[in-house]
């Protein structure tokens, strides 16, 4: 589109300037006549004729240029960036999928229940990003309660750390930045809860394949002053 504009542009320009020159030659008749015997008459809009004949042919000469030009031009394909190295390796690391048993917070924030499930992991996104799926229950008997979460986390190369973000089935969500290194992870998010606003630390640990994934979560609901422990649980 810009070598069709400045194709254009040239086309417009050259146009201007044939089309100065053919006033210039309506001119000339009289100034042969003034002339008088040093140059019969016409001879000067003849001159000027001959001018704009001139700029008339370098104007189409210079259309078929810039319409060549703008024909030939080809669009350049468009290329997505790859994902990087980091996302498929730590997702080998993590496993397709892994049972959990641990515990978690109950309804108050504060009594401990027994928690077991499912987690996932898999490839999404043409492999930007990692999905991870728990499916759990917190408590026992009819006491019991199912926690569902969906989790995505992908490797930023620029900050050098990981971007993670995910949902709940209590209406909470979360987002943060974490590391992971020598399979082990420490992230700190924003979460909301329908407890209100608060801040969260997770880590895991990853280096025991026979022990499983060692996970925990703490939160603070005073800006970091406090902790309390969330849940605390193994994937194997």
């Amino acid at each position: 589109m810009k070598k069709i504009s400045i194709a254009f542009v040239s086309i417009v320009a050259m146009a201007s300037v044939a089309s100065a020159q053919q006033k210039g030659s309506g001119a000339a008749p009289a100034g042969g006549a003034a002339a008088g015997a040093k140059a019969p008459a016409g001879a000067g809009s003849a001159a000027a004729g001959a001018k704009a004949g001139a700029g008339a042919g370098s104007a189409a000469a210079g259309a078929k240029a810039g319409a060549g030009g703008a024909a030939a031009a080809p669009a350049a394909p468009m290329e997505m960036p790859k994902p990087p190295a980091e996302i498929a390796a730590a997702l080998k690391a993590m496993g397709a999928r892994a049972n959990c048993t641990g515990t978690g917070v109950g309804p108050d924030g504060k009594t401990e229940v027994p928690f077991k499930g499912t987690m996932t992991h898999k490839s999404d996104l043409d492999g930007w990003w990692i999905h991870g799926s728990l499916n759990a229950t917190m408590g026992t008997g009819k006491a019991a309660a199912k926690f569902k979460l969906e989790m995505y986390q992908t490797y930023d190369a620029k900050m050098g750390k990981w971007r993670v973000s995910g949902v709940s089935n209590d209406g909470g969500n979360m987002a943060g930045t974490g590391d992971m290194k020598d399979g082990k992870w420490e992230s700190t998010s924003d979460l909301w809860t329908n407890m209100g606003q608060m801040m969260m630390r997770e880590h895991g640990d990853m280096t025991d394949k026979k022990a499983g994934m060692h996970m925990w979560g703490e939160a603070s609901m005073d800006k970091g002053k406090t902790w309390n422990k969330m849940y605390d649980m193994t994937c194997k």
